[in-house]
Formats: C-alpha cells, structure tokens, sequence
C-alpha cells in the first residue's frame, strides 16, 4: 500500500515521538487500518516531508515516530492570493480543492453583489470554513504539496480591496481587454474571480481603482469553479514551477 501522506500542523524533527490529533488518528487507524509499525509521511511547510512509522495505537491515542526528513521545506515560486466569490453548492468546494492542489497560496472567500450566498450567523461562517479547511488540507496531501493555503474568513470585496499588495492584481472577466500572455513576470498575484453571476460593473470600476488589471480567456467564459484551475494553471506556467 502507498504510503499516505499527512499534514501535521506539528514540530517535525527525527527522532521525535508525536501524539496524533484525534481525527488524523481516526482517519489512520480507523479508516485506512493502519497498526504499529506502519508507514507514512507527515508534513508540513515549516519542517518539510518526513518517513515515520505508527508506535502505539489504541482507540483513543495514536503515537509516531519521526525518521529521516525526505524533503525540505522549499518557498513557493508563485505566491496567489486568491479572491473567490462565494457560490452554491459543489462549486466552491471544487474551486477550493483544485485552488490548492494548483499551488494557492491563499483563499479569502468573498461577498459580491451577484453572490447568492450570504452568511448571517457566526457559527454557520465557522462551519464552512472548518469543512473548506479540510478540503484543502486533503489536497495538499493528495497532490504532494508541503503547504496548505490559508482559508481566510469570508469578507465583502470592498474589503478585500483594500487589504491587496501584490506585485500583480488581476481581476478575470469577460470584457478585459489583457491576456495573459501580456503580463509582466512577478512573484506575487492576487487573483480576483467572481460567483455564478460574476461582478457588477461598479465591482470591476472598484477593483481597477485598486489597481486591478482586467483579464480575459479570450472568447470563453467559464464557470466559477472552472476559472481559479484555468487561471491559476496559466500563472504557474508563466511565472510559477510549472
């Protein structure tokens, strides 16, 4: 069996013997059955990806042993800051997992004049973002990355606006009038894309204010959770480890 790879928001250093957080232990012992003496790689962005093996296991702690570092951690190329409207339904689930496994740096899920989505209560925000964490820590593991991005509370784009400072500020609509292939090299994006109903015009007239550059898919327009996997797909290559 392949051995699993695990994020571990945990110190990872040889030698050391950890206690799994329950629900990792769950999914390791209960779910995929593993035992004492098995195989797996935790990791994280801090320490990189180590081999340990399962020590102890009963039904309520699960102990590893941390052995010989397999990579190091390495900074991203490409650092994208990804501002997405929030849908409904599999869509923002689906733009949040194949965000991560494209190397996302960062999500801010965002409140828009189109979106149909719109959380009144705290505990309900906290829910989602709890489910979006977990969609994304299960992407890091399953596509070999070290980081996981920040899933950041969900904000109105005005907002979000103002908190922008990247070397490059891109909004995908429609209408833009720059390609891709005319962007100038830069280490850092943020990537604006909007829900179902994309942006008004007074958004775009906002995000341009901010500095925003409009970009286009040419004759395409796509779906909210088709856009972040073509765009970001298209900056990786261009500017990322792609």
């Amino acid at each position: 069996m392949r051995q699993p790879r695990v994020y571990l928001d945990l110190a990872l250093q040889t030698g050391d013997v950890i206690t799994l957080p329950p629900e990792t232990s769950h999914y390791l012992t209960q779910v995929l059955r593993l035992k004492s003496g098995d195989l797996l790689l935790p990791f994280n962005a801090v320490n990189g990806e180590y081999s340990a093996a399962i020590d102890k296991s009963d039904r309520k702690h699960t102990s590893i042993i941390i052995q010989e570092q397999r990579r190091a951690p390495l900074p991203e190329a490409l650092s994208v800051h990804l501002g997405l409207g929030l849908s409904r339904g599999d869509r923002m689930d689906l733009a949040i997992q194949k965000s991560t496994e494209l190397g996302v740096a960062a999500i801010t899920p965002l409140y828009t004049q189109y979106s149909e989505v719109k959380f009144k209560q705290a505990d309900r925000i906290d829910k989602k973002l709890n489910h979006w964490r977990k969609i994304a820590v299960s992407a890091a593991e399953q596509s070999g990355r070290l980081s996981v991005p920040k899933l950041q509370q969900p904000m109105a784009i005005e907002q979000w606006l103002e908190t922008t400072d990247s070397q490059m500020k891109l909004i995908l609509t429609p209408g833009g009038n720059t390609r891709f292939a005319e962007l100038s090299a830069s280490d850092s994006c943020d990537l604006l894309i909007g829900s179902e109903g994309g942006f008004s015009p007074e958004e775009v007239k906002l995000s341009k204010k901010s500095a925003f550059v409009e970009v286009t898919m040419g004759q395409r327009v796509m779906r909210t959770e088709t856009a972040p996997i073509a765009a970001l797909a298209i900056l990786q290559y261009r500017f990322g480890d792609i």
